[in-house]
C-alpha cells in the first residue's frame, strides 16, 4: 500500500471531501446555536467543538452507508480503554487507512500521552532513511485530519501522517493543507 501525500490524497479524495463538507456544516451550525444565544464560544469550547464533531458525524452517516462495508465510524463509545480523542475527535476507518479527526488551534497532533495513541503514531516514516532493525515500528497507515475554525468557517483542514519515535510528542512524516488543495 502507497502511503506517500499523493497517493493517499488519491485515495482518500471523496472521503476528504465529505469530512471537509461536514466538518464545514458543523462550524456552521454551532456558529449558529452560539449566535442565537448570545454565547461566546470560548467560554465552553467543548460544547463548540462538540456540536461540530456531532453535526459532522451525522451528516457522514448516510455518506458512509452510501458507500457499504469500506467505510466505519467510531466515536470512541466503546467503554475500552481511553482513545485520547478530545472532544473535536472522529475516527474514520477504511480498507486501508484509519483517518482520526482532531481540533487543533495550533496544528499539533495530540500528545501521545496514552498507549492507544502511541500505538497508533508507532509507524514507519514514507521515506525511511535508517536501517530496519528489530523492534522498529510496524507498518500501518494511520492519519490525522487537523481542524480549526474561526468566526463560522474552517481555517485550518490539515492532513498529517503522524509518526512516533518515542517521547510525548508525535512529528509529523508529511502534512497537507487541504483548505489550499484544488478540489
Amino acid at each position: 500500500m502507497e502511503v506517500s501525500p499523493e497517493a493517499v490524497l488519491s485515495r482518500l479524495r471523496p472521503l476528504l471531501l465529505a469530512v471537509h463538507e461536514a466538518l464545514a456544516a458543523g462550524v456552521a451550525v454551532s456558529h449558529q446555536i452560539h449566535r442565537q444565544h448570545g454565547w461566546q464560544p470560548s467560554a465552553d469550547p467543548h460544547l463548540d467543538r462538540q456540536l461540530v464533531r456531532r453535526h459532522a458525524m451525522e451528516q457522514l452517516r448516510p455518506w458512509a452507508a452510501s458507500v457499504g462495508e469500506q467505510l466505519t465510524f467510531d466515536v470512541g463509545d466503546s467503554g475500552a480503554e481511553s482513545l485520547g480523542l478530545p472532544m473535536s475527535g472522529l475516527i474514520v476507518t477504511t480498507d486501508t487507512d484509519v483517518l482520526r479527526v482532531w481540533h487543533s488551534e495550533d496544528g499539533e497532533l495530540p500528545p501521545g500521552d496514552t498507549r492507544a495513541l502511541q500505538a497508533y503514531y508507532d509507524q514507519s516514516p514514507t521515506r525511511q532513511t535508517q536501517l530496519v532493525l528489530e523492534g522498529a515500528p510496524p507498518a500501518g497507515n494511520h492519519l490525522a485530519l487537523l481542524w480549526a475554525d474561526r468566526a463560522g468557517a474552517l481555517s485550518r483542514l490539515e492532513l498529517v501522517r503522524p509518526w512516533w519515535r518515542g517521547g510525548r510528542h508525535p512529528e509529523a512524516d508529511w502534512r497537507v493543507d487541504l483548505l489550499r488543495q484544488p478540489a
